[in-house]
């Protein structure tokens, strides 16, 4: 894909780096030698192998179902050599005879004769003397959608009966059984030689070699009659050549009537049939192999073209290096779908063989683990749209680091859904809301502590709902963010872009905002988006971590399945501050 947003800035607000986070790679995506358009494309198709198979498949079978329908036909051939001959006035001498010498043609002489036995003249002499007029292989076909309309409107009025309209649809009829036998002709000259191929397809072996050798037969009729008339032009005139030529014309008419070739000599005629059609033993048409081949071919190019093109303009995420390259930002790491079981929020320690817990304890590195170790860091986790997974994240993230025996408060700051409270804290008494409200400056975070090392801070209070006017950017917060930033480690999990701007509020208080992006789902105008909001607030954008969330309805289900047998945490409070 080639899409860059108009809006997104190469410079970040915090160029500086901040103490503890120097190691995240910020590099242009530009750089990365796996984000080009090929790469992408490769993995557009391997997404839509399904799809493309099934195309294949179905251009295959399309294929074989005409080849299988469709009705055979056969190719008779027969060569005719072009061989001028010597003319001599009448009354010459064996000496004459013998220094004569016999014409010779040249290319443009040997192209004409195709042209003769392609002319209307000839072809219509054999459709004549075969009366191909009432074979039903030269029938006219059946009317096309406008020719039933019309006929239908012709049936709605009074009907005309006349000599003349007959006359004319029959004359119609004829041409149009004539143009569909002469379409069946191929002449063709055979290299440089002076041989003529004549070939014909038909739907009978037997008619088809026989109208072939008649064409070719009408042909040496044609000549012998060119030949009969400059004769007859002559001053002198001998009455055996006047028989010799009434015998070639006879035996040139019945070769066409019938259409077998004879052993007849024809000296009169400047070509003579060198070989005649035989009887097709297998039908040329339809070409299976090539019918099918071609379909394979055709399913290939038509399929992997429409995939480049839809890629093309599909502006869903689809890759790391694809982040990296459009966005200009470092994609952190990308979590997969969890296999076995539901997510919940402590999958990663649940199940820590894990893909998705490989991933996580990833992302737990190069977020913590590289820090300077006189510095504590708050990240903040936000994604654009809800259900992109960013809760699970943001709970899964603080139970591996509270696993390491580092100290981590875990804050949900979704007030507005506040579903981290509902699991860790059902029942919590005060929460996030109340505080930021609070106009006491040396208040502090309602604490509810769920292992050593592992703190939550609920949203809001059991049964309460939130102030959609609460703003999480006061005083109150920023100096409660600046004291856990010095003892302990920070995980705020952020409501969506789209549904708040809280995220932007708290930004430039965090060390860092990690942009959660749903595989499939997000689209790389909306990321453009969000990393625009936040860094127009001052926050810093460490990168961006490409989650594989549950599908909409597996999602739903799975929602519907934690409502009806829902509990808090599997890890339960200890102390209440």
């Amino acid at each position: 894909m080639n899409y860059t947003h108009p809006v997104i800035r190469t410079d970040d607000p915090h160029q500086d780096s901040l103490p503890g986070l120097e190691h995240i790679d910020m590099r242009d995506g530009q750089d990365d030698p796996g984000a080009t358009w090929i790469g992408d494309l490769i993995a557009a198709v391997r997404r839509q192998g399904l799809k493309l198979g099934l195309w294949l498949l179905a251009c295959f079978a399309i294929s074989l179902v005409y080849t299988l329908r469709a009705s055979p036909e056969y190719v008779a051939s027969a060569q005719v050599v072009l061989e001028p001959r010597v003319r001599l006035p009448a009354g010459s001498d064996a000496a004459a005879a013998a220094a004569a010498v016999a014409p010779i043609l040249d290319s443009a002489q040997a192209e004409s004769q195709l042209q003769i036995i392609r002319s209307v003249r000839n072809l219509r002499y054999v459709f004549d003397t075969l009366k191909l007029e009432t074979d039903p292989e030269f029938a006219p076909g059946e009317p096309g959608l406008i020719g039933r309309i019309a006929s239908i409107v012709n049936m709605l009025r009074p009907p005309l009966v006349s000599p003349l309209l007959q006359e004319q649809a029959a004359s119609q009829a004829r041409e149009i059984a004539f143009q569909n036998f002469s379409d069946r002709i191929q002449v063709r000259r055979l290299g440089q030689s002076y041989v003529i191929e004549v070939s014909y397809r038909g739907l009978k072996p037997d008619s088809t070699a026989r109208i072939t050798n008649s064409i070719a037969a009408a042909y040496i009729r044609d000549q012998v009659l060119v030949h009969a008339i400059s004769e007859q032009r002559g001053t002198e005139f001998l009455q055996g050549r006047i028989t010799l030529i009434q015998a070639e014309k006879k035996a040139a008419d019945e070769a066409v009537a019938s259409g077998i070739i004879t052993n007849f000599q024809f000296p009169d005629s400047d070509a003579r049939i060198v070989g005649e059609a035989l009887r097709p033993l297998a039908a040329a048409y339809p070409q299976t192999k090539l019918n099918l081949l071609f379909a394979i071919v055709f399913g290939l190019v038509s399929g992997v073209a429409f995939i480049a093109i839809m890629n093309n303009f599909d502006k869903t995420v689809r890759s790391p290096a694809q982040i990296r390259r459009v966005l200009g930002v470092d994609c952190l790491v990308v979590v997969p779908r969890v296999r076995f079981g539901r997510l919940s929020d402590t999958t990663a320690l649940d199940q820590p063989g894990s893909e998705f817990a490989q991933s996580m304890r990833l992302l737990r590195t190069v977020l913590f683990a590289a820090r300077a170790k006189t510095y504590q860091v708050a990240i903040g986790v936000v994604s654009c749209h809800e259900g992109d997974g960013c809760s699970a994240l943001s709970a899964n993230l603080a139970g591996l680091l509270a696993a390491s025996n580092s100290p981590v408060v875990l804050v949900d700051a979704s007030l507005q859904k506040p579903d981290l409270t509902r699991r860790f804290a059902p029942n919590s008494e005060t929460g996030l809301e109340q505080f930021i409200q609070s106009f006491s400056v040396e208040a502090k975070l309602p604490e509810v502590r769920i292992t050593e090392s592992l703190s939550f801070v609920p949203a809001v209070a059991a049964n309460r709902v939130a102030d959609p006017n609460a703003f999480m950017g006061t005083l109150a917060m920023r100096n409660a963010l600046t004291q856990y930033n010095s003892p302990r480690d920070l995980v705020l999990d952020l409501p969506a872009l789209a549904n708040s701007s809280d995220a932007q509020a708290i930004g430039s208080m965090l060390s860092g905002v990690v942009l959660v992006a749903a595989l499939h789902r997000t689209k790389l105008d909306q990321l453009s988006e969000a990393i625009r909001a936040l860094r127009s607030a001052n926050s810093r954008v460490l990168g961006i971590v490409l989650n594989d969330p549950l599908p909409r309805k597996s999602r739903h289900s799975a929602r519907i399945a934690a409502s009806a047998g829902s509990r808090p945490a599997t890890i339960a409070p200890e102390a209440h501050n």
